[in-house]
């Protein structure tokens, strides 16, 4: 052990970078001091030196910026910053959910009585949003399901668009007719619906998007040292601890798996997809010819 202690103690820290994207509508306080108190456990149990800003996570150009610049080591984002600098980043090995659950996908759900029984029949209605991390692409996913029709929150496509980050006050709304339809993640519906076997009696979904995972840890390019492997084997055993589920409960993962950048496959397909949409789409949502 003191052979192995001395080996390490000229490696420099593993500068961590997180991106504020996944700790979206979380008290950054509390996403924070859970941070600092898990890179401290790791620090102590797994001998890994880690240099991480403890008072802020960074914006996503900050993230960028510092890819470009080789400013980190390991850095959790999610798919839409990994498209933009993807070509700084390893992608033999990726940290991501790799839960029982499977990958994220997302539900258009409406009323079983009402007058919507397709994405068509979405025009001119009140929309709920769900708001979270996990729901980073679903904007593209509803451009691909509306072919282009729908562009934005400042759209006329909606007569109005609504967010939340409570699956209850997105769902529950339709439900009592408050609504006419929501975008909400399958497993939080899920999870509603075993509360309340009347939820999933009363609504349906009318579209459903492929399985996605959105968010991961990657390592930039050529970065090698000791650490690196202990750092997957802390993320990988991250709910073993008190800390580490206290942050996956912040973060909302189930479990943390060693994985490779085609684990984005699908959620890059469906990003590509909206961008070609709105490539052939002049800016009022009409076809260019």
């Amino acid at each position: 052990m003191p052979a192995a202690w001395s080996a390490t103690e000229q490696v420099p820290p593993l500068r961590l970078a997180v991106s504020e994207s996944l700790v979206m509508d979380v008290n950054t306080n509390d996403a924070s001091a859970a941070m600092s108190i898990w890179v401290k456990r790791i620090a102590q149990e797994m001998n890994i030196a880690v240099d991480y800003n403890t008072k802020a996570f960074d914006t996503s150009q900050e993230i960028l910026n510092r890819a470009r610049k080789g400013l980190f080591d390991a850095v959790a984002l999610n798919v839409l910053e990994y498209r933009q600098v993807a070509e700084t980043l390893d992608s033999s090995q990726v940290v991501a959910e790799g839960s029982a659950a499977g990958p994220e996908q997302y539900l258009i759900l409406v009323k079983n009585s009402g007058s919507i029984h397709k994405p068509a029949d979405l025009k001119g209605s009140r929309l709920m949003m769900l708001k979270n991390p996990r729901m980073c692409v679903a904007p593209a996913w509803l451009t691909t399901v509306l072919d282009g029709a729908y562009s934005g929150p400042g759209d006329k496509y909606f007569a109005s668009v609504l967010t939340d980050s409570k699956v209850g006050r997105v769902v529950l709304p339709v439900f009592f007719g408050q609504a006419d339809a929501c975008i909400t993640t399958k497993r939080g519906f899920d999870s509603m619906c075993e509360l309340n076997p009347q939820v999933a009696k009363e609504l349906k979904a009318i579209a459903t998007s492929p399985g996605m995972i959105v968010n991961a840890y990657f390592f930039r390019k050529n970065y090698q040292t000791v650490y690196r492997e202990r750092f997957v084997k802390a993320l990988s055993g991250l709910r073993s601890t008190a800390a580490g589920r206290q942050l996956a409960m912040l973060f909302q993962f189930d479990e943390l798996t060693l994985r490779d950048a085609s684990c984005f496959s699908s959620a890059l397909s469906v990003l590509e997809a909206a961008d070609r949409i709105r490539g052939r789409r002049g800016p009022a949502g009409r076809k260019d010819i």
